[in-house]
């Protein structure tokens, strides 16, 4: 693969792995992503993350990279959707989704918390940009305040086709290490509800095993999977999900092991969600009550956050990383929700995107396949 890399790419390009050579995770070097990509470069980099599940470019701001490169590249992988967060009415079907006002817009918020220090890059407030960052509502004269954690997840998982890829981009990292454990911050305790109160100790202290200098933990589900006995792969291979975006809805079957239609590589396809707090929609197994349901989740679960399976990936201001949804689980870590120091500032941008891949550009989607599946009507204008 390096020898295919380096003529398509150039003699430049290193590759190495994240943890170790037989484990998801590869670094590429020397790879300028600001550039628009040939179809045999699109497809070359949609085979990395096909096979390795997490790929990072890092040093991409050396080629004045900016977040609508990150949107072009997304367009290869899928079609990118818009984030909930960027509408003030997302999930409400009986009204036109509106953008936030531009007062309310995360970028804008980032540049009131420190105006002569922090700002958001161009880009940053195109629909399909996630911005991901603890800087809105801090500043110099703010008390500092700590938060724990999400759930374990894949992207934007509550809709019936769910996504394929997501990506970060980095553009700042928490730089302090001031906790009494010589990290950026210590795990505070979970409130009440967080997770189901009858989950195991053990299933607790493996959700819980979380970075604490800004990381984002992954675990990889292939891995997961192929690690079972035969009998009990062809069981799973058998099952179906109801997902819900509320609990009062019908939902919608998706199978709990997932094929990559380009590589056949099975994995378990987010077995999370049925141990959330009060106000997340549990799945459920189809012919399963929900407790049993809760209770096969949750084994399952605990198989795929062995330390055997999970990766704590450290981000590098101009790193583009770039991981598949269908072959990891990941959570964002315990960190500073409201700071008072530029330093320590968690800015990222992400895009997720859905369908299948396109290695040329613009992107030719049915538009009845769009309409029914990219949420609040968004069409990438970046695809050229």
């Amino acid at each position: 693969m390096i020898e295919q890399l380096q003529q398509l790419f150039g003699a430049e390009v290193r590759v190495s792995p994240l943890t170790t050579d037989d484990r998801m995770g590869r670094r590429v070097e020397g790879l300028d992503l600001s550039r628009k990509l040939t179809g045999t470069q699109a497809e070359m980099l949609i085979e990395l993350v096909d096979r390795f599940q997490i790929v990072t470019f890092p040093s991409q701001d050396q080629h004045d990279f900016v977040v609508t490169h990150l949107e072009r590249i997304a367009n290869h992988f899928g079609a990118p959707i818009a984030h909930p967060n960027n509408y003030s009415n997302y999930g409400n079907r009986h009204v036109t989704p509106s953008l936030q006002p531009v007062e309310r817009r995360t970028s804008t918020l980032v540049r009131e918390a420190f105006p002569d220090s922090i700002k958001c890059m161009d880009g940053a407030d195109s629909p399909a940009v996630y911005i991901v960052t603890n800087v809105p509502g801090g500043g110099r004269d703010k008390v500092e305040l700590s938060a724990g954690g999400q759930h374990w997840h894949t992207d934007i998982e509550f809709e019936p086709v769910p996504l394929s890829t997501s990506m970060f981009y980095v553009q700042q990292v928490p730089r302090t290490r001031n906790s009494s454990l010589g990290t950026w911050v210590t795990n505070p305790p979970r409130e009440p509800g967080f997770y189901h109160p009858d989950s195991s100790q053990e299933l607790a202290k493996l959700r819980e095993a979380l970075p604490l200098n800004g990381e984002t933990a992954y675990a990889d589900t292939a891995a997961a999977y192929a690690s079972l006995a035969e009998t009990e792969q062809c069981e799973l291979d058998t099952i179906m999900v109801r997902r819900r975006f509320r609990k009062s809805d019908d939902g919608w079957l998706i199978p709990l092991v997932r094929v990559n239609p380009r590589t056949g590589m099975k994995s378990l396809h987010s077995p999370v969600w049925a141990s959330r707090g009060r106000r997340i929609a549990p799945a459920e197994i189809e012919g399963m009550s929900a407790e049993a349901s809760r209770h096969f989740f949750d084994r399952l679960e605990a198989h795929c956050l062995q330390p055997q399976f999970r990766y704590d990936h450290v981000h590098t201001p101009g790193d583009v990383t770039i991981w598949s949804n269908f072959s990891t689980l990941h959570t964002a870590p315990p960190h500073k929700k409201v700071i008072n120091d530029p330093k320590d500032a968690r800015l990222m941008y992400r895009i997720s995107c859905k369908g299948p891949p396109s290695y040329e550009l613009p992107r030719h989607d049915d538009t009845d396949w769009l309409a029914a599946n990219i949420t609040a009507g968004y069409r990438s204008s970046l695809s050229t």
